[in-house]
């Protein structure tokens, strides 16, 4: 039968010193500490993770974003495309609109290709409605040259719309007028104001 080990009065057993407690008790606590430090941890990283969750609803609705070399890439319900670069956007998310400097745009009609620049512009990407303002200038692959202040393409409706006094010439007419409003559809040009046509 093992003998049963006592300490008498002058001894100890192994383990019972005041160093081995000391060390247990610090040992005790660090691991109480690690666990509530990686409790903290736990509940912050799930409050953040809530919160970039819903950042929509954190961020005020007017909120800009400033971008550089932007381009964007549309494509209508009749498979026309359009792509829109420019130098600097500002994006506002309360309206779905970028205002844009140094635009140039090319849309794609098939066989017809035209190629947009401004100095600066506004694009409704919602509605795919841009608004070009300053030297706008569209050329066509097909030799056809328009010059206007402020030009407006409407992607979905198809429509070109002239708002200032414009200039249009291809190989075999010129046309100067005030308005106009295009339908790229049918290619189909209606003036308004006074026009002047040389052919």
């Amino acid at each position: 039968m093992a003998e049963k080990v006592r300490a008498g009065p002058g001894r100890r057993l192994p383990g019972e010193g005041q160093g081995l407690q000391g060390a247990r008790f610090i040992l005790l606590c660090a691991l109480l500490a690690l666990l509530a430090g990686s409790g903290a941890l736990f509940l912050s990283a799930n409050y953040w993770r809530q919160q970039i969750g819903g950042l929509k609803n954190l961020l005020p609705a007017n909120v800009d974003m400033r971008l550089g070399h932007l381009t964007l890439n549309e494509t209508n319900d009749r498979g026309q495309t359009m792509v829109i670069m420019a130098e600097t956007a500002l994006y506002n998310q309360n309206d779905d609109s970028f205002l844009l400097s140094e635009v140039r745009a090319k849309v794609d009609r098939g066989q017809e290709l035209y190629d947009i620049t401004a100095d600066t512009g506004r694009y409704d990407q919602a509605r795919k409605i841009i608004t070009l303002i300053g030297r706008a200038k569209v050329v066509e692959n097909s030799g056809g040259l328009l010059l206007s202040e402020r030009l407006i393409l409407k992607l979905e409706a198809g429509l070109l719309i002239s708002e200032s006094h414009f200039c249009y010439a291809d190989p075999e007419t010129e046309l100067e007028g005030s308005t106009f409003v295009y339908q790229t559809r049918d290619r189909r040009l209606t003036a308004e104001g006074p026009v002047e046509l040389v052919f």
